[in-house]
């Protein structure tokens, strides 16, 4: 089935690129594509306007896309930096791992390294490629995750995360992030930064 927007939830289509009059807001990648086996493409989730498609290698999970009705909106200027910062900034920062940052739900097994904490350093090393352009009256918030952990990190270990700018929509900043223990990946994915003007201050 081709059409995206009448397609039933869980059925295979033909395509996923996006029809006359919609565009990809959003790529999300679950994994390495190795290239072996058909693709297949099934519509995983829809509303009125915004549909999701799930790619598929076999059984390897490879990708989900987002598509939205009408055209793709452009960044529009905020006033909330005192610079503007586009794709390619980063930021790399190192990050203990103490034990209130571990979790020890495996019964027997050493504590590593939370999913929240590896995601709490994913999303502060994204906002410190901002805030230093912040004008006084701004901040920003976590306002999307798509992460993958991937590999342990244990107490007394440092984390090494970097952060690359890799989309601006207004006032929408989405990051590819890395994270690292001695060059061995542990995760891995994208945060999304959104800034906002705090009530009572001014510039």
């Amino acid at each position: 089935m081709d059409d995206v927007w009448k397609a039933p939830i869980g059925a295979e289509v033909a395509v996923a690129v996006p029809t006359e009059g919609a565009h990809v807001e959003q790529v999300t990648w679950h994994g390495d594509d190795d290239a072996r086996g058909d693709l297949t493409v099934v519509v995983a989730r829809r509303t009125a306007d915004v549909v999701t498609l799930r790619l598929r290698r076999g059984e390897r999970l490879v990708a989900d896309i987002r598509l939205r009705r009408g055209e793709a909106r452009t960044g529009r200027p905020h006033g909330l930096l005192r610079a503007d910062v586009g794709p390619g900034a980063t930021c790399e920062r190192l990050f203990p791992v103490t034990a209130e940052a571990t979790t020890d739900h495996v019964s027997g097994a050493e504590p590593v390294l939370s999913t929240p904490s590896l995601i709490a350093f994913m999303e502060d090393t994204a906002a410190d490629v901002l805030r230093p352009h912040f004008g006084p009256a701004t901040e920003s918030l976590g306002t999307w995750i798509g992460i993958r952990h991937t590999g342990p990190a244990r107490v007394g270990q440092e984390v090494a995360v970097t952060a690359v700018l890799a989309d601006v929509r207004g006032r929408r900043y989405l990051f590819d992030v890395e994270a690292t223990v001695d060059g061995r990946p542990v995760g891995d994915g994208q945060v999304a930064q959104t800034l906002i003007s705090l009530p009572g201050r001014s510039a």
